[in-house]
């Protein structure tokens, strides 16, 4: 008996709009009620959770009670990551109609627990730029700057288990190019989060990059406010 991949069942739980909507909600990393996914996929609460019960079936999603209400939220990061990679092969035209408000996602986003976008993508460059970090074979592994550079920006080196990845590179949705995500990348969008260099949105993912955060972004990147806005270093 040959045993395959159900790649149909994932395929199923994803044909649907008001369901892609719902895991796009969810790919900011918080837990949502049925009654607030419902909302931003504009359906009815019976609806959604009739597709919330498809999306827990496929593994994609995994639910939790607390109190009288019961939270959503994407079941993993691996799942996360493997949504991230899909969406990449979706159609681009949408992100640059004027009708769409994508300008600040694009800018920089949350990609379930790291920073993405054209944020995520530069700094990731200049982690590499740098000395911080290096790429090789499309996996990318500290280099000889990291733990002074994190030492000095003040993010704490997460330890791994053993034959576990740092960082490893994720490709980003709108940007059609690499950002890491991991446990480091993790450690920087907390301490971006924590230092108030970014800020998150009621019902979005997009991150607000404040005052304090181009300034931060700019001493230790070196990314202007010009350079975010126009999304090269060139």
């Amino acid at each position: 008996m040959t045993i395959e991949p159900r790649l149909d069942i994932i395929g199923a739980a994803l044909a649907d709009p008001s369901r892609s909507r719902i895991l796009c909600e969810l790919m900011d990393g918080r837990a949502f009620t049925n009654k607030e996914l419902a909302s931003a996929a504009s359906i009815a609460p019976q609806t959604a959770s009739a597709h919330l019960t498809q999306l827990e079936m496929a593994g994609l999603t995994s639910s939790l009670r607390s109190g009288r209400h019961v939270y959503h939220r994407i079941a993993s990061a691996k799942v996360a990551s493997a949504l991230e990679g899909l969406a990449t092969l979706s159609s681009t035209d949408h992100l640059s109609r004027k009708d769409r408000p994508s300008t600040d996602t694009r800018r920089a986003r949350s990609c379930y627990n790291h920073i993405a976008g054209r944020l995520g993508v530069l700094m990731t460059d200049r982690l590499v730029a740098l000395g911080v970090m290096q790429v090789r074979n499309e996996s990318i592994s500290p280099a000889s700057q990291c733990q002074t550079f994190f030492n000095d920006i003040g993010v704490m080196i997460p330890p791994v288990a053993p034959g576990k990845p740092l960082a490893r590179l994720c490709l980003d949705w709108t940007e059609r190019r690499y950002h890491i995500a991991g446990p480091l990348a993790v450690a920087i969008m907390q301490k971006s989060m924590d230092a108030k260099w970014l800020e998150s949105r009621s019902g979005s993912r997009a991150l607000t990059v404040t005052d304090d955060g181009f300034d931060a972004f700019g001493r230790w990147f070196g990314l202007s406010r010009d350079v975010l806005e126009r999304g090269d270093l060139n």
